[in-house]
């Protein structure tokens, strides 16, 4: 009989579908050559057809927890996080700290990628900001992109990984000026979202600029109802308008031939799982292997109440307990972690600015 190490390919993908998560998965790479191959080859298969996590943070560990397996898993950080070190969410599977030092000019944007190990290190940009996307460059030398802005500010800061300082934009329409809700990567662009419900596309040469769309049929925007983000599926660009007064959501996508923004009336097999600032995700349900959750319908968390909420279109709404098995010393709000978009970064076009 031969050793575990010379199981055919054949055979391991057909125990990964049926039992293993995404721990285990990356847990199997690390057995011996054979089965690190066989994981590198199918890698991006099997992210895939995982659900989203839920992810904690505490002072020491990253704690994943399945929603829909309720099962938990705990990561160690390579450095401890305080209550100082605040976290923005996460940017193509990096979550994002500022990692703070003695003196102000030392501070850092730290981006670490739980799975991976991998670190990317910015110095803080000089204005103030609170959400940051991550994106990289085709050039010569390979290299990262990093975008910070302020939701409540007119301005944003672009900054490269070859390069130390940032380049920052002001708008200047005055006496109303622009602020920048949301910003995402689709097919090679930047695309912001401005607090007009207002979209346009973020050149970076041969110097910073934004240029709006014309785009109508936009969403009526009043005291209660604010802009919450932009989101894709990698196909399809959606905007989520929430309601500052209750629970319901409205979900617009951008019809990109008749230039106007569309409700969606129906996902079909689609969800989107809404992150409120810390990043949300349009995922096909039927790629999960073995889970019949529900789809056509907005999964969004609570804050630390071990409990989740599932909107359905027709204003139906029932909230689930997350499970007893939740860690709760968590020094921020959970989130959602997509496993299918924790190895790519998504590029950008330079040549089409």
């Amino acid at each position: 009989m031969k050793g575990w190490s010379d199981l055919p390919h054949e055979l391991l993908y057909e125990i990964t579908k049926k039992s293993l998560s995404v721990i285990d998965y990356l847990i199997l790479g690390y057995v011996c050559r054979e089965w690190k191959s066989f994981a590198e080859e199918y890698k991006k298969e099997f992210m895939a057809s995982q659900p989203p996590l839920t992810l904690f943070l505490s002072s020491k560990a990253i704690s994943f927890y399945s929603t829909f397996d309720q099962r938990l898993y705990k990561v160690l950080l390579p450095s401890p996080i305080s209550n100082q070190n605040r976290c923005f969410g996460f940017t193509c599977g990096y979550l994002v700290f500022l990692d703070k030092k003695n003196r102000k000019e030392d501070s850092q944007l730290w981006l670490l990628h739980p799975f991976t190990r991998h670190e990317l290190r910015f110095r803080e940009p000089p204005k103030p900001y609170n959400r940051v996307i991550l994106a990289s460059v085709a050039t010569p030398v390979p290299e990262f992109l990093l975008v910070a802005f302020c939701q409540f500010l007119p301005c944003f800061q672009v900054c490269r990984s070859t390069q130390t300082n940032w380049t920052q934009f002001e708008f200047k329409n005055f006496p109303f000026p622009w602020r920048i809700r949301d910003a995402i990567v689709f097919k090679g662009k930047i695309y912001v979202l401005t607090s007009e419900a207002e979209i346009g596309v973020l050149h970076l040469s041969p110097h910073l600029h934004v240029t709006l769309l014309n785009v109508g049929h936009g969403p009526h925007m009043d005291m209660n109802r604010g802009v919450q983000c932009l989101v894709s599926d990698g196909q399809h660009l959606m905007m989520v308008v929430s309601s500052l007064a209750s629970i319901q959501h409205t979900v617009y996508e951008l019809n990109f031939v008749h230039m106007e923004w569309m409700m969606m009336v129906n996902f079909a097999d689609q969800a989107l799982f809404l992150g409120r600032s810390m990043g949300s995700g349009f995922c096909n349900i039927t790629r999960w292997e073995g889970r019949q959750q529900p789809s056509n319908c907005i999964y969004e968390l609570g804050s630390r109440n071990r409990r989740y909420i599932v909107s359905f279109l027709d204003d139906r709404h029932h909230m689930f307990s997350q499970g007893n098995h939740m860690p709760n010393d968590s020094l921020f709000d959970p989130f959602w972690y997509f496993p299918h978009l924790s190895y790519n970064v998504d590029s950008l076009c330079l040549s089409d600015d």
